[in-house]
């Protein structure tokens, strides 16, 4: 392994991400740097950006994070850094792996953050305080951040995703879990071509930091083949057995 240090440029490609990004990383904590010279430029070793990449380059190291491997969902141990996909067909559907996702890592003091139309976030927060939550105080002790967007293309979909993983990360080390329903990105983004190109960039992202991404397809909203697309998206989802995420 070289000791040479990396430049932000050749950092980046070496994450195959973007140099804001890593200044993000860098900023959050996340990711180590030293500083150099008057301009204090930050310099990147390679086996440092190796343990960011984690194990086998399939997410975040617990070494870095000093956090759990994995979150238990629902009998199943989900590893840090993966990116899933689940399947539903009605309101109740929605709530199956939704609920206990959110419920359990709250409880857990694990900090959610919900991307959903306003009616189904309603849904959310009232299946939370049928469960015991106080969502009010959740909410305030950053336990809970609910999202919405406006028009956005795929690339400020995901900055700005990325800019809500680091601010949640400085207040909770986490682990941290995202629970996003794919109809209300498509509602902000001008295309499924688009929503496409945005989940596709959702996988590395899940990886950099020390989460799990559960993506909550309303399948009423949905043709075919775009369902089928979204599955070849998800692939950590069929590392479980796939039922668990059909509703």
């Amino acid at each position: 392994m070289s000791d040479k240090l990396l430049t932000t440029r050749e950092a980046a490609r070496f994450l195959r991400a973007s140099e804001a990004s890593l200044r993000r990383w860098s900023d959050a904590g996340l990711l180590p740097a030293s500083r150099v010279g008057r301009r204090r430029a930050r310099r990147f070793k390679e086996e440092d950006l190796l343990r960011f990449m984690g194990p086998s380059q399939g997410g975040p190291s617990p070494a870095i994070t000093g956090l759990p491997r994995v979150i238990a969902l629902e009998g199943m141990a989900v590893a840090l850094g993966s990116h899933l996909g689940s399947y539903f067909s009605s309101d109740a559907g929605r709530l199956r792996l939704g609920l206990p996702f959110l419920r359990d890592g709250i409880r857990a003091s694990q900090p959610c953050v919900l991307y959903a139309l306003p009616d189904a976030q309603d849904q959310y927060v009232r299946a939370l305080q049928r469960e015991g939550i106080d969502v009010e105080a959740a909410v305030r002790d950053g336990l809970l951040r609910m999202l919405a967007f406006g028009s956005v293309t795929p690339e400020e979909f995901v900055a700005h995703l990325e800019r809500v993983f680091v601010d949640v990360m400085r207040q909770r080390p986490g682990p941290l879990r995202f629970l996003g329903e794919p109809v209300a990105a498509l509602r902000s983004l001008s295309s499924v071509e688009a929503f496409l190109s945005m989940e596709q960039h959702c996988s590395p992202l899940a990886k950099r930091f020390p989460m799990v991404m559960l993506c909550a397809y309303d399948v009423r909203e949905f043709d075919g083949q775009t369902v089928l697309e979204t599955l070849k998206l998800h692939y950590d989802t069929f590392a479980h057995e796939l039922g668990s995420f059909l509703s």
